[in-house]
């Protein structure tokens, strides 16, 4: 009943029809146009006559958009089961954080492979091939990765931000030397659109992500540390 209300008040038809039965009631109960009163129910008898039919029009509108909603509902729901019911993985789902702390700090080692490296060579002046790949490994490995402690797992996702980062510059702005296939360098500016100018800006790049990956690599170490998930 009340949407029903809701819908009368909302209806322009349904309020032009009250606005001219109020009219009428009042026309008709003042005594000095009763000798009129023939006259004026002519005039509101089409005005009446409209308002329903446009009462009518909207209703029906009003129920074919409320069918419409009711489909598009049950359709949504649809998906939403099937996707609750999407199976997740159980191998890094069911990682406890110790033993994820621990993968990840092996891929990453402090005295050796590509953290050494950069902490060595902050210019980029050649990259091994191998020791980045722990880097492209541990992006395709803890992708869906998650810690249950807060702490950790921000440590943990500034971590993963800085090494896809990383990775990503280091497949769009490196090449494997000609020389050496065990070795990468940057693009030299001689294969380049940009020249020199824009292969110093991709190792200026280069070097910051190189800092910021280091700076989240000992971030999420010393965080490891203080939660008790590694010695």
């Amino acid at each position: 009943m009340k949407r029903f209300l809701d819908f009368l008040t909302n209806s322009p038809a349904a309020v032009t029809l009250a606005v001219l039965t109020v009219l009428g009631a009042v026309l008709f109960a003042i005594p000095g146009l009763h000798s009129f009163a023939w006259i004026i129910g002519l005039l509101l008898c089409p005005g009446v006559v409209g308002a329903l039919l446009m009462f009518h029009g909207e209703w029906r509108r009003a129920q074919h958009q409320v069918d419409r909603l009711r489909q598009e509902l049950s359709v949504e729901r649809g998906r939403l089961d099937s996707v609750g019911l999407t199976p997740i993985d159980d191998e890094v789902a069911q990682i406890p954080d110790e033993i994820a702390a621990r993968k990840i700090l092996a891929l990453f080692p402090d005295s050796g492979g590509l953290v050494q490296s950069l902490r060595l060579d902050a210019t980029f002046g050649t990259l091994a091939v191998d020791e980045l790949e722990p880097l492209h490994a541990f992006r395709s490995d803890f992708k869906k990765a998650s810690f249950d402690n807060p702490r950790s797992h921000t440590a943990f996702m500034n971590l993963y931000r800085a090494a896809e980062a990383l990775s990503i510059w280091v497949k769009e702005e490196t090449r494997v030397l000609p020389s050496d296939t065990t070795q990468r360098e940057i693009r030299p500016g001689d294969t380049r659109e940009g020249g020199w100018r824009e292969y110093t800006e991709a190792r200026t790049r280069g070097e910051r992500l190189g800092d910021e990956f280091l700076a989240a690599r000992w971030e999420f170490n010393q965080t490891a540390l203080e939660l008790g998930l590694v010695a």
